[in-house]
């Protein structure tokens, strides 16, 4: 009796093995169109200019996000926008430059509006929608991603390589809008029908519909938030060390209340 060996693919690269130029009429400009569409229909929102440091920002607007950055700027943030301590107090109290105070602010008040541009995500939901899509690893590596931005620190977590964690991610970022492509493919070869039979009034209802369906797409607030992240190339985790902070007592300064 002669042995068969079974290979189990990962469900997210099932999908690549089949060409879409093999596929009967297939036409590879509607594919970048559409493409195309779901880029411009889910890009982020543009950024609001909140200034260098946030003056004269309601701190009740940004309070929810400071858990989700750098806990040192998250004080910082606090004590300026909250306490209404001046930069230079805060120097003292934190045994740094004025500068230094500054620059952590700075960091602090991007990282918050990059955050106010996607869109917030729950973890069971998140699951229950994307979970089925992909595998554990790219699952995790998803969410992690939406976490902390943080390729480094997910590779260190999962104890992947750096370079596993950025093309599993950007190969999931794919994925995702393959997801939502498919889901309006329909409406897109019945826009192109219309154009082709020179239906001018039929084809803007369907352009409309074609755009509707891209909006409502289930997986349209995961692109958002993931081409975002993969946009921007932002880090809201990472703390830069500049030599000002260095013996200044920086690191022993526990979390202000």
């Amino acid at each position: 009796m002669s042995s068969s060996h079974i290979l189990i693919q990962d469900p997210s690269s099932l999908s690549s093995r089949f060409s879409n130029e093999n596929r009967l009429g297939y036409d590879p400009d509607a594919e970048q169109d559409l493409e195309d569409l779901i880029e411009n229909r889910l890009a982020p929102e543009a950024e609001e200019d909140l200034g260098t440091d946030g003056s004269g920002l309601d701190f009740s607007a940004i309070e929810k996000y400071l858990d989700r950055i750098p806990e040192r700027e998250a004080d910082l943030i606090k004590l300026y926008h909250h306490d209404k301590m001046k930069q230079e107090q805060i120097a003292k109290l934190f045994r740094i430059t004025q500068a230094a105070v500054s620059y952590r602010l700075h960091r602090g008040i991007k990282r918050i509006q990059f955050l106010r541009t996607i869109p917030e995500l729950g973890e069971e939901q998140f699951d229950l929608e994307l979970g089925p899509k992909f595998s554990e690893q790219d699952r995790e590596i998803l969410w992690r991603m939406y976490q902390t931005t943080c390729q480094s620190e997910i590779a260190k977590q999962m104890k992947l390589t750096q370079g596993r964690v950025r093309h599993r991610f950007f190969r999931a970022l794919q994925r995702i809008k393959d997801l939502i492509s498919d889901e309006a493919k329909e409406l897109q070869i019945r826009v192109q029908m219309l154009r082709k039979q020179g239906r001018a009034s039929d084809v803007d209802q369907a352009e409309r519909d074609l755009g509707d369906s891209i909006d409502n797409s289930r997986y349209g607030k995961y692109y958002t938030v993931f081409f975002a992240i993969s946009d921007k190339h932002f880090n809201i985790l990472h703390e830069v060390s500049l030599p000002q902070f260095r013996d200044r007592g920086d690191a022993q300064i526990l979390p202000i209340e």
